[in-house]
């Protein structure tokens, strides 16, 4: 596996991200029921932030001006606890912003096939109370997971979009998730890059699901090969989370535009319900 967690952690993408996975944490855990959280492709947990990294396109241009940015404060808050004399060399991933915001009752399930990933994970969030950390691939994973016994519950589908079949990969596994578990909440983070792949992705989730989608582009969409931004997949996506992240994500754009676009970005938003062929 050629992806570099560390020299990625809190690039724009990452911000993305974890900004919709701080908010639709926020919100569900405002009903007293226990909850479950299973992150398919976890990472290391925590990350060192060092002079060079793709965090100075992402987390390190909002740093600065984080205090006005109210949309985006209880991710923010997070990531402020990891660096609390206030200079930024450390970042939360995904685990780690979770475990700062779910109840100590709720449960982790997160996992990382990669045999050092999930060594550093452990190290990270091994102690934390009704954790599991898997070894395993986290597709194969989330099946013995799924419908949980606390019968409510956020899954984050985060693939690093490496391998030739990865599309593919997460389109049927998020339809058979939801055929076993429709009351499941469901986030997926995806690249937008080449449009031909996200539209056949958005054609086989259409058939077979209900969702909402956001892309949030820091460059206006042009070529085949360039990052333009992120994409968000939301299913069943608890109530005010689809206005909360519409207008976070309206704060963030221009902060996160790329210098190279003149500062244009774009928030798109789009949204289906189920089209089922027996």
């Amino acid at each position: 596996m050629n992806y570099d967690h560390h020299y990625h952690a809190g690039n724009s993408a990452d911000c993305i991200k974890h900004l919709a996975l701080s908010l639709t944490l926020h919100i569900l855990i405002r009903k007293d029921t226990p909850l479950a959280y299973i992150d398919t492709h976890a990472g290391a947990g925590r990350y060192v932030l060092g002079k060079e990294g793709e965090h100075l396109q992402g987390i390190s241009r909002l740093w600065a001006d984080r205090r006005n940015l109210p949309q985006a404060g209880t991710w923010l808050k997070v990531v402020g606890h990891e660096n609390a004399d206030g200079l930024l060399r450390h970042y939360p991933g995904s685990p780690a912003l979770a475990a700062a915001l779910l109840r100590p009752g709720d449960r982790m399930v997160l996992c990382e096939r990669q045999p050092e990933v999930a060594a550093c994970l452990r190290k990270t969030l091994g102690k934390r109370p009704h954790t599991s950390i898997l070894a395993e691939d986290g597709y194969h994973a989330l099946f013995g997971q799924i419908p949980p016994p606390e019968k409510r519950g956020l899954v984050l589908i985060d693939p690093p979009f490496e391998r030739h079949d990865e599309w593919k990969r997460l389109a049927d596994s998020l339809i058979r998730a939801y055929a076993r578990w429709p009351q499941g909440v469901y986030l997926i983070w995806y690249p937008v890059k080449i449009r031909g792949t996200i539209t056949r992705l958005w054609q086989a989730l259409r058939e077979r699901l209900p969702a909402f989608v956001y892309e949030s582009l820091q460059m206006p969409e042009e070529g085949r090969e360039q990052l333009f931004g992120s994409g968000l997949i939301l299913v069943n996506p608890p109530w005010g989370l689809r206005e909360a992240l519409a207008a976070a994500l309206t704060e963030l754009g221009p902060r996160l535009a790329s210098p190279q676009s003149g500062g244009s970005w774009s928030l798109r938003c789009h949204g289906w319900t189920a089209q089922h062929k027996d």
